[in-house]
């Protein structure tokens, strides 16, 4: 499965067209914190995600150092009702900042987790620009829907329901960049492509950082693969999946 989520940060790459898209290193700015607002974080533990991510950039200062650097897909699943899924681009301006240290799983609670230590429930976008973070909020909108959690109140979009956030990360890992001989099977796509064919893979640069002793400074390889359970942040008396 891990093999098949890291095809698909290739492919949400190709479909999507490598865009030059916030400019810390290892984070960057983070959404309004939910709590100071009137919103409470729970976690019944019946929705989870796995992210699948080249966690290479810049995001918004020039194009990608990776040929699928900031490019990711997305699987949400909630127990009894079933899964969604989306290919997406990092926004700027976001908890990943500028993506400078690729697969540093040291990071993983400042780029997607915590506020701050002990303090969960990072939105992973929207809805609301206020609440915006590595996730298009349409796209985050649209694929909780698809579950049938509503995120703003269908009569008003400006009123914000429920913000899903990382409430806890269950396991994390690098997976390895493919090989430049290595193809790329589009075969398991093809019900967006409408076709299927093959397509060769450019090499993945070394960005080791010279000289940096600091584990959590230096860059890693590999494509970021994580399974989180989602927690959401509501307003008193509003029910949460």
């Amino acid at each position: 499965m891990f093999k098949r989520l890291a095809l698909i940060v290739l492919t949400a790459a190709a479909l999507t067209g490598l865009v030059s898209a916030g400019v810390f290193a290892g984070g960057g700015f983070f959404p309004t914190f939910p709590g100071s607002v009137g919103f409470t974080l729970t976690n019944s533990g019946a929705v989870s995600a796995t992210i699948a991510l080249d966690p290479n950039g810049p995001v918004a200062s020039g194009a990608p150092a990776t040929p699928t650097g900031t490019f990711g897909s997305i699987v949400v699943t909630r127990q009894g009702v079933g899964s969604a899924a989306a290919t997406f681009q990092v926004q700027p301006s976001s908890s990943l900042g500028e993506l400078r240290f690729g697969c540093n799983l040291l990071l993983t609670n400042q780029r997607f987790v915590e506020f701050a230590p002990g303090v969960p429930g990072l939105p992973l976008g929207g809805p609301g620009g206020s609440f915006g973070n590595w996730l298009a909020s349409d796209v985050t909108v649209q694929l909780f829907a698809k579950l049938g959690i509503a995120l703003v109140d269908p009569n008003n979009p400006n009123l914000v329901l429920r913000i899903p956030g990382i409430a806890s990360v269950n396991s994390q890992r690098c997976e390895s960049f493919p090989k430049a001989k290595d193809s790329l099977d589009f075969l398991m796509f093809g019900g967006i492509l409408g076709k299927t064919t093959r397509a060769s893979i450019p090499a993945y640069p070394d960005r080791t950082i010279a000289g940096v002793t600091d584990p959590t400074q230096q860059w890693t390889s590999g494509f970021l693969i994580l399974d989180v359970n989602i927690g959401f942040w509501v307003q008193p008396g509003t029910t949460t999946p």
